[in-house]
């Protein structure tokens, strides 16, 4: 099966922070270094780069979910690596800069990875990890979960999350939570719409689950198809008229039609 081979590429892949889990038709990618709180250091940024590159093709997977261990989801950037780099000398290009650089083009993947991205945030979720959750489709949230753009706090600015933050809870509460560097609960990112959903401690597997067999509904196809247009606001009707015809002639198009009108579930349906 197509799935055992997509198994058996990520098993080659040489990862040592970051744990996978395919459950079905989904990748469960869980970002795991206690020492730092999974924070976004060079190595677990290069593990995950892996990780979207391996996968972002593979039309056997429907899902990425993204989660955190030890207690924590994304601690943030490595700012103790950025400070190691302040005084080497700028010949080329700003070595600060690169490595910042290098934070913005991980976003840009993980924000048009063409498969439903599902953030689960059960722990602190902050500078770098808050904009992670940002690229997110889908945020869950559990009653541990702690979000802060704690930047400006120490004096540096938010600048490769900002562009998403203010995309997921709007340009007036980026501004809000950039400028105070104000720790919200999951409560309160319900409330603006930074999370999707909240669970308590005890029903956020079964939710999952459930969101996860809701995707699995979709055409993989058409997800990515559709994803690409919302991302895309400047894409023209007539663009967009195509993408639709492309996609009703394509496969999937013609059995998601037909399992509609037959009253059946779709070929690609598959349950967890």
């Amino acid at each position: 099966m197509t799935r055992i081979l997509a198994k058996s590429a990520l098993g080659k892949l040489s990862l040592e922070r970051i744990s996978l889990d395919i459950r079905g038709p989904h990748l469960i990618a869980t970002l795991d270094h206690a020492a730092t709180k999974n924070a976004l250091t060079d190595q677990l940024m290069h593990e995950l780069n892996l990780v979207l590159d391996h996968t972002c093709n593979d039309m056997t997977l429907r899902s990425l979910v993204l989660r955190g261990a030890n207690g924590a989801f994304c601690a943030g950037a490595d700012l103790k690596a950025a400070l190691q780099r302040i005084d080497e000398p700028v010949e080329v290009q700003d070595p600060v800069a690169s490595m910042n650089r290098k934070v913005g083009d991980l976003y840009l993947k993980l924000n048009h990875y063409p498969k439903a991205v599902i953030a689960v945030v059960e722990g602190p979720a902050f500078g770098g990890g808050f904009g992670m959750a940002c690229c997110a489709d889908i945020v869950i949230v559990g009653e541990k979960a702690l979000f802060a753009l704690s930047e400006t706090t120490l004096g540096l600015p938010p600048a490769q999350i900002a562009p998403y933050v203010a995309a997921r809870v709007g340009q007036t509460g980026a501004r809000r939570l950039a400028l105070s560097g104000m720790r919200i609960d999951a409560a309160e990112a319900l409330r603006i719409g930074l999370a999707d959903e909240f669970c308590d401690q005890n029903s956020i597997e079964a939710r999952l689950t459930q969101v996860l067999n809701m995707v699995a509904k979709c055409s993989p196809r058409a997800n990515a198809v559709t994803k690409g247009i919302i991302l895309s606001p400047e894409q023209s009707i007539e663009s967009a008229a195509q993408a639709f015809a492309d996609s009703l002639r394509c496969d999937e198009g013609r059995e998601g039609v037909a399992a509609f009108n037959e009253k059946r579930a779709a070929e690609w349906v598959e349950k967890i």
